[in-house]
């Protein structure tokens, strides 16, 4: 979740809204599309998508961006580190690399941030800019631990997917209520269970966090893998468990979606996301085409 931006030189790239949908009471499901989209995913950019919310005008408008891609990488890189207030981090929930599209969920929690003020107003044709993606992804392993509130619930949904039919282990998913499930494709050896916080606001229950630091991971733990998608309290408390138990590091991927109290533009500008720089360092082959599967085959075991 880290804002380090890296200078591509295919991006940035705009890309467009063509249609909006409600999947859920506090999920709103975005698909762009158009050859912005078809530049992104030209690359395996996968799982994570950096979106630059614009200023209406001004040195930070899609314009001025653009302009400054435009200009070569030395103007482009003066006007970067002006973006990072602006930047949020989202997982490519689904997309289409022929046809050209992929789907964003946004938690829907009113007007106060950066993005979710954005979704709350977007409609079809609505713009944004990518300055980047990537990311890290859970390793291969007999077992795993998926650990989410409602913000990492898009990336578990697609963890839940691309694991191998053989997989084993257990996610653990928060959300208000039955209303707020969203379906689940997941292997017959993984148990999805849903916890419900009811009306106690977001952040504020501990039922998430007891379950997590009660889960039973099996050893030798050299063969689990933990991923965490959660808020800050969540990812620290069960970071701090996993590692008195012995799990390498290299076993975990647990980072900080945001921090209750904490504004989402002061948690976005925030140096490292409650995630240790040695966990997890898989990812997609840069240099190999991205496919639907590319994810399914890496998380595949031999």
């Amino acid at each position: 979740m880290s804002h380090h931006i890296h200078l591509d030189p295919d991006l940035p790239t705009v890309i467009t809204v063509q249609s909006l949908s409600d999947i859920a009471p506090r999920m709103r499901r975005v698909r762009f599309a158009g050859p912005g989209v078809v530049t992104y995913l030209s690359k395996p950019r996968i799982p994570n998508i950096k979106l630059f919310f614009p200023e209406s005008e001004g040195e930070l408008s899609l314009q001025s961006i653009m302009a400054a891609a435009q200009s070569g990488p030395e103007a482009l890189s003066k006007v970067f580190p002006k973006l990072k207030p602006r930047v949020r981090t989202y997982t490519v929930r689904n997309y289409n690399t022929e046809e050209g599209w992929m789907d964003i969920d946004f938690v829907r929690h009113g007007s106060d941030g950066l993005a979710s003020s954005w979704v709350e107003d977007a409609q079809a044709g609505s713009m944004l800019a990518v300055p980047g993606g990537g990311g890290r992804l859970p390793a291969a392993s007999p077992w795993i631990a998926l650990v989410a509130d409602d913000t990492g619930l898009p990336a578990t949904l697609q963890i839940l997917e691309d694991l191998p039919a053989n997989q084993r282990g257990v996610a653990l998913i928060e959300v208000a209520g039955e209303e707020d499930q969203l379906p689940v494709t997941a292997p017959a050896g993984v148990e999805v269970r849903w916890i419900h916080r009811g009306d106690v606001p977001p952040g504020r229950s501990t039922l998430l966090l007891d379950e997590a630091l009660k889960l039973e991971i099996p050893t030798p733990y050299e063969d689990v893998f933990i991923w965490a998608g959660a808020e800050a309290r969540v990812v620290r408390d069960l970071r701090k468990r996993v590692r008195s138990l012995g799990v390498p590091r290299r076993n975990l991927l647990i980072i900080g979606y945001w921090h209750q109290g904490a504004t989402e533009t002061a948690y976005a500008d925030s140096p490292n996301h409650d995630r240790v720089s040695d966990e997890s360092m898989v990812m997609l082959d840069s240099h190999a085409p991205l496919a639907k599967d590319s994810v399914r085959s890496l998380l595949a075991r031999g």
